[in-house]
């Protein structure tokens, strides 16, 4: 098969379409008969690599749909723990600036104490600044505290608030690791699959050509039908290949632009 232009490079949508094509020529050709069973024995092949090809390729798209909704979630969710930590350390800071306050100076230790180095980790990656700002719940969650969330009127749904915003960020960032498994999982055996396609389209190809007669007009016509899909795919995509490699070339030989005279 050295001579022949390699089916490696078509896509795996192709790949499943020709296994269909190939399947349903040699099951007619079977159904005519006579029985060829060293022939015959392509056809459930043929149909079960075209099943493992689709599945990946629907799979790899639905997976990656599911990818995109869980990161566009888990965008979503981390803005509300962003907008509830902006909340709270904006109102710790303001209380502490209050100068007839008797809870002012407990207000700028909790402040200290629950955002130690500002709202900077907000850019962190989703993980780490969901860890971060569980030790910011952690301390006003603290019973030491209590007495100074309730002096200064910090909202308490505002700390519930900010709780559940973590636990949500975190759950959908743990579906869109998930998500991002399943695609990659589609993607290796989508390509274990593509692999066997190549090899059993290869043993068909040379059994097929095997079977020609000199001189036998009818056995060649057969020949070249059981594998037009595959051998008309492949003249398809070198054809295009051709195109673009010849609209390339002729691009690179067209001539710079003059620059416009002033």
């Amino acid at each position: 098969m050295a001579n022949h232009p390699s089916p490696a490079k078509l896509s795996r949508v192709e790949k499943a379409t020709i296994s269909r094509k190939l399947h349903q020529k040699l099951l007619e050709r079977a159904q005519l008969g006579p029985a060829e069973p060293a022939l015959d024995v392509f056809i459930p092949q043929l149909d079960a690599i075209a099943l493992r090809l689709d599945a990946h390729v629907s799979g790899k798209n639905a997976a990656h749909a599911a990818r995109a909704a869980h990161a566009d979630k888990a965008e979503i969710v981390d803005e509300e723990v962003d907008t509830w930590g902006r909340h709270i350390e904006s109102f710790l800071d303001i209380a502490g600036r209050r100068r007839h306050s008797a809870f002012a100076s407990a207000a700028r230790v909790l402040s200290a104490a629950a955002f130690p180095e500002g709202l900077g980790f907000l850019d962190d990656r989703i993980p780490d600044e969901n860890a971060r700002m569980r030790e910011t719940l952690t301390v006003l969650r603290a019973p030491e505290h209590a007495p100074t969330l309730v002096g200064i009127k910090l909202p308490p749904e505002w700390i519930d608030s900010l709780q559940a915003a973590l636990d949500a960020s975190d759950e959908a960032y743990a579906e869109r690791v998930a998500a991002r498994g399943t695609q990659g999982e589609h993607v290796y055996k989508g390509r274990s699959a593509e692999a066997e396609w190549v090899h059993l389209v290869h043993r068909l190809r040379n059994y097929v050509e095997s079977r020609a007669v000199p001189g036998d007009v009818e056995r060649e016509v057969e020949n070249r039908a059981l594998l037009a899909p595959l051998k008309d795919a492949i003249a398809h995509a070198k054809a295009v290949a051709a195109g673009r490699a010849t609209r390339r070339t002729k691009k690179a030989a067209e001539p710079a632009a003059e620059p416009p005279t002033v």
